[in-house]
């Protein structure tokens, strides 16, 4: 999902950030998985070809710096990519910023020209500059600890008088505009984090820095959200052996008529402001449309039975709220006993949730619906007193764009398969007619 990249001078602690910064990714259980990779490749030909090109000291800065720009493109369209389709956290120790100071300040041919060779390259969603006294990076890298760490690492650049040069070229690439209109100038930059002192202060800054980051959300810069979260869902689905049997969809086998997805949502509306109480307003959201209350039910309808790290973890990167927030929600419902219940077995350190009939359907209606989630949300607001069953037409008359619906078609057919729906893309008509229950569906039997 995100590309996270460190970036600064050697011995400046680089190496150290990005295990750091992999251990809070891990921690956060958004991501499918926190993978730690660096540049130049030390174990791939075009990473080795740039690596010796710089210490045979036979090229020019401009030959080193296509090297480099190679490797780099091969790395993000063939490694990194593939790991951020499928919801990872990518952190890289050197990017596409060494290249700039590096070749472009310290080699001399341009901040802007290393920029363009480097056209192609995926765009970090974050930069983490670590700074440091070159005198004290220097000594790191003679120490014996550095030196045993790297026994193949170039001599190049560590000299005092270059990496003052290096320290300068971060302090120009990252506070001055010689980026602007390249792909690079809007990468948002974390730093400089000052790496002189000890190791719990960095540690420290680090967290913050990186924590702060997530809680804002920034939309990834090389994937797609919707797809992200589609293939998530897809996971899961396979994980449970097959199409999902979701209750309230069935087809009319019973005497009593199945309920449709607007009267599911519009007697859940009812049933959460009923269990919302003065006391817990302000913990609990009390729109049904909420982002954290989709989040919850969405993913333990997925799963069905799971602690709070499992549901958690079903979120994906696209749906995650914190732990925090998770555990309040998902307790709130509990106690209420309509959507969730915990479950007997469950000890009290390590509680189990499971999603009861009526709240599997809930969570299969809003995890269909969270492409349109703040629109839904928005046009509540504005007619808290109309019937659902006009919700597809009030966000039609809002001009929500037809890719949106879309989306939300092609989470109904993930989730329930029928019979030659869309029929000619018409992807409105199968979100009206899946919302007012004209659908037959498949058996998942």
């Amino acid at each position: 999902m995100y590309l996270i990249t460190i970036e600064g001078g050697d011995g400046s602690g680089k190496g150290i950030a990005a295990r750091v910064v992999c251990d809070i990714l891990e921690r956060e259980k958004s991501f499918t998985a926190a993978v730690l990779t660096a540049e130049p490749r030390r174990k791939h030909p075009l990473g080795r070809s740039a690596i010796n090109a710089v210490k045979e000291k036979k090229h020019t800065p401009e030959h080193e710096a296509k090297l480099f720009a190679l490797d780099r493109l091969d790395h993000g369209l063939n490694w990194i990519m593939p790991k951020l389709h499928e919801g990872c956290a990518v952190v890289s120790d050197r990017n596409i910023h060494s290249s700039l100071v590096y070749q472009g300040v310290v080699g001399g041919i341009g901040v802007r020209n290393v920029a363009l060779l480097n056209a192609g390259a995926l765009v970090p969603d974050l930069c983490i500059w670590i700074d440091c006294d070159p005198e004290i990076a220097i000594k790191r890298i003679q120490s014996g600890s550095l030196r045993d760490a790297s026994p193949g690492k170039t001599e190049y650049f560590e000299t005092l008088d270059i990496q003052k040069t290096v320290r300068s070229g971060y302090q120009r690439v990252f506070s001055g505009d010689s980026l602007k209109n390249t792909p690079f100038e809007s990468v948002e930059i974390l730093g400089p984090i000052n790496n002189n002192s000890s190791i719990e202060n960095f540690t420290k800054e680090l967290t913050r820095g990186v924590r702060k980051f997530l809680r804002a959300r920034p939309v990834p810069r090389n994937t797609d959200l919707e797809d992200l979260d589609l293939g998530v869902i897809k996971r899961i689905i396979e994980w449970n052996s097959g199409q999902m049997k979701l209750p309230g969809f069935e087809n009319e086998t019973e005497r009593s008529r199945i309920r449709t997805p607007w009267e599911l949502t519009r007697d859940a509306e009812k049933t959460h402001l009923a269990s919302i109480s003065t006391e817990v307003a302000d913990n609990i959201p009390r729109s049904i449309h909420s982002r954290s209350i989709y989040s919850v039910m969405s993913s333990i309808a997925l799963i069905s039975y799971a602690d709070l790290n499992e549901i958690i973890s079903a979120m994906g990167p696209s749906r995650a709220i914190s732990k925090g927030h998770t555990n309040r929600v998902i307790r709130h419902f509990s106690s209420q006993g309509e959507w969730a219940r915990i479950s007997s077995t469950s000890r009290a350190e390590s509680s189990h949730f499971r999603v009861t009939k009526t709240g599997s359907s809930i969570g299969a209606i809003m995890l269909v619906l969270s492409p349109l989630r703040s629109k839904i949300r928005l046009w509540r607001s504005r007619k808290p007193n109309t019937s659902y069953k006009h919700l597809i037409s009030g966000l039609l008359s809002m001009g929500i764009e037809q890719d949106t619906f879309r989306r939300v078609s092609n989470r109904i057919s993930l989730l329930y398969p029928s019979d030659g729906y869309p029929i000619n893309d018409d992807h409105t008509s199968h979100v009206e007619d899946w919302w007012h229950g004209k659908i037959t569906y498949e058996s998942s039997d």
